[in-house]
């Protein structure tokens, strides 16, 4: 009933009937997946009876077997005619069936294999969709927590997450992700935590990457640039097993044809850093950076941003600081380590963008000239975000557009405070066109303007966002900037938020200012990104949480300090108002410094040289042999930490330093490659492990 290929090393077994790939299985993660029931699974609806008709390697009617032909490196499944989910009859509009074929095939890294599928659609109806690969039958290697599916920017535990249970079955069965599984999208942060197109499934001692190997643009929708990557995870609460299955809402019309490209199947063991080995080095392949990142950007603890006010500064009560606080706010930044001033709202937004758009109420242009002044002399940078994505009512009048989209309106003194809907200056089009050549002109013009005339080379770009019809404007306006700009001034640097085209600010983005915290539905885990991706650092904000502080420096993310007063706008603070705050920055920068080598050129391994779940939060960096563990101890108790650190460094025996956080060294012995590593001291403190062969 079965046969089984071995290609690069992993097992895949497929039903002869079928075609189903019935299993996978791994020398050293075991097996993946048991009683699988397919890998492409196509919705075929003729309407309106068989809204529902899919056609698939489960389904049993008017079909015919495939042929399963294997190559040297290669079997590819055939169906003629893919079998249909209800028996319709004879329906002539689906008389001519759909024709398909899966190809797998060897990599030449020697580790992975190639999924690609083609379609024909021989019927007179639609093809509506197309799930593809359909990863089904995925068992649970462990418990519950252990099984976890890796993004780029978090992770989920979906034998756990999924689960039904007598809460969950309460709800509207259709919007209850237990019975209708949950989706993800690829695109940037601001759709984290998937970010890629790329996944890990598996436990510590192994699974299975997957990846698709297209960049840019598309492929299904030429208007999207990786937010068409949906994956669905839909957990069999019967069968107890996982179901991972890209999904394309796509059109293949009759006599249409669809080629669904490469995806990437990695088979591992050990944990999610050997399954994004390929996709890491593709991510390398396709960045290209406009300039090097600067030294700066990976060397800076983070950075300080501030609401200066709302945007209605004619009100003399309407903000939190005007332009002769700047050199105030910046010794409270140098004392804690931070030169980089993020600036909200110290001026109109609005474009055309020239000396008049600087508040006449808090001295104009000239007064803002002279506090950007001070701060370069204290070292530390000014840098203006520009906003001209959204069209706000003045730059809408300006180019004779009459439509608005939203409203950006946020103030305390309106009912309510966000998006009020009588605040009509802060109303805005988010313009999709960006072929109106007026609007490109203006946005090249107010960066040179700010540059050249107010002395601000450093920028931070607000909505990363791309045009319709695949139009680079905004990914080629940046680069030619920062070309520009690069040869004026050497190692400035250029920050932006993230939103769906992580695929092309990577070629010109340092870091983002994107709106990420720890707490709450925005908890992520960027470790994963941090590995894969060299060339931009995310942000994580905080407002005044120490521990906050002490986690975005362990995962050497890029920190945004605000905080802020209560009832008032976000920076609205010194970071001197809050003393345990102040005292983690000042403790996180010093031992940044300390550390520095480990956060600027080393290999990021997240908690992966535990070979448990850790119970203190641990994060490493290995280096020319050598590894550092950063610690967190959220308890008093002593932590102990499997270790096996045979991936990381040779030897057999090796060194541990372990210092705390303000570096007084705490213990100093010997361990072996796979060895318990404790950790002694103080709850709510870092420690730092250094760990080298002996």
């Amino acid at each position: 009933m079965t046969v089984s290929y071995i290609l690069n090393g992993t097992t895949l077994t497929f039903n002869r009937e079928t075609g189903a790939l019935y299993s996978v299985a791994h020398p050293e993660a075991g097996t993946l997946i048991e009683g699988g029931k397919g890998i492409l699974d196509i919705a075929w609806p003729y309407h309106t009876d068989y809204d529902t008709l899919r056609v698939n390697a489960t389904a049993q009617y008017r079909g015919e077997a495939p042929q399963i032909i294997a190559e040297e490196g290669k079997v590819t499944v055939k169906y003629s005619k893919m079998a249909r989910t209800i028996d319709t009859g004879a329906v002539d509009e689906l008389e001519g069936g759909i024709a398909a074929e899966v190809i797998f095939a060897e990599c030449e890294d020697g580790k992975s294999i190639s999924l690609r599928c083609h379609i024909k659609n021989n019927s007179k109806t639609t093809i509506r969709q197309v799930l593809f690969p359909d990863m089904s039958g995925i068992v649970s290697r462990t418990d519950d927590r252990s099984d976890k599916i890796t993004f780029l920017a978090g992770v989920c535990e979906p034998f756990r997450e999924l689960r039904s249970t007598p809460e969950t079955r309460e709800n509207f069965f259709a919007w209850t992700e237990s019975c209708a599984g949950r989706f993800y999208h690829a695109g940037g942060l601001q759709e984290a935590p998937m970010t890629g197109r790329w996944y890990d499934f598996g436990t510590r001692f192994g699974g299975f990457g997957m990846y698709r190997k297209h960049w840019g643009w598309g492929p299904e929708s030429l208007e999207d640039m990786g937010y068409n990557e949906k994956l669905w995870v839909k957990l069999d609460n019967i069968e107890d097993k996982l179901r991972l299955a890209f999904v394309k809402d796509i059109k293949i019309e009759s006599d249409g044809e669809y080629d669904s490209g490469e995806y990437i199947l990695t088979c591992h063991g050990g944990t999610w850093l050997n399954g994004i080995a390929p996709y890491k080095e593709y991510i390398a392949e396709n960045v290209h950076r406009v300039v090097p990142v600067p030294q700066r950007a990976k060397e800076m603890l983070g950075f300080r941003t501030i609401f200066m006010n709302d945007g209605y500064p004619k009100d003399p009560t309407d903000y939190s600081w005007k332009y002769s606080d700047m050199p105030m706010i910046g010794e409270d930044m140098a004392e804690h380590g931070l030169y980089d001033m993020n600036l909200w709202y110290c001026y109109s937004l609005a474009l055309p963008f020239g000396k008049d758009k600087f508040y006449e109420e808090w001295g104009g242009e000239e007064e803002f000239k002279k506090s950007v002044q001070k701060l370069k002399e204290m070292g530390i940078v000014a840098t203006p975000l520009v906003s001209w994505i959204s069209l706000w009512d003045d730059s809408c009048k300006h180019y004779g557009i009459e439509k608005r989209t939203g409203s950006w309106a946020e103030t305390p003194k309106s009912v309510p405070m966000f998006a009020a809907p009588y605040c009509n200056k802060w109303a805005c089009f988010q313009i999709s066109d960006h072929s109106l050549q007026q609007w490109r002109e203006d946005v090249l013009a107010g960066l040179r303007y700010l540059r050249d005339e107010v002395g601000c080379p450093n920028i931070c770009w607000d909505q990363y966002v791309l045009g319709k019809n695949c139009d680079n404007f905004v990914h080629d306006v940046i680069n030619e900037f920062r070309l520009e700009t690069e040869e004026m001034y050497p190692g400035t640097l250029f920050s932006s938020e993230s939103t769906l085209y992580f695929e092309s600010e990577l070629d010109n983005t340092d870091f983002t200012w994107n709106w990420q915290y720890w707490n709450g539905k925005k908890a992520k885990d960027l470790r994963p990104y941090m590995h894969a991706v060299t060339t931009c650092r995310p942000n994580m904000n905080v407002d005044s949480d120490p521990v906050k502080v002490k986690y975005i420096f362990m995962d050497n993310l890029m920190l945004n300090a605000y905080p802020t007063r209560p009832e008032s706008y976000n920076g609205s603070a010194l970071i001197s108002e809050y003393p345990e705050f102040s005292k983690a920055i000042k403790t996180v920068a010093a031992l940044r410094k300390a550390y520095l080598d480990y956060f600027v050129d080393s290999t990021m391994i997240s908690d992966c040289a535990v070979t448990v779940e850790p119970e203190c939060r641990t994060t490493g960096y290995v280096k020319d042999g050598k590894m550092l563990l950063i610690v967190y101890k959220d308890k008093d108790e002593d932590c102990t930490l499997p270790l096996d650190l045979t991936p990381f460094l040779a030897g057999e025996k090796f060194n541990v330093r372990i210092c705390d956080e303000d570096m007084n060294e705490t213990a100093n012995y010997a361990i072996g490659a796979k060895d318990n590593l404790t950790v002694s001291g103080k709850g709510s403190q870092l420690y730092m492990v250094e760990i080298s062969a002996r």
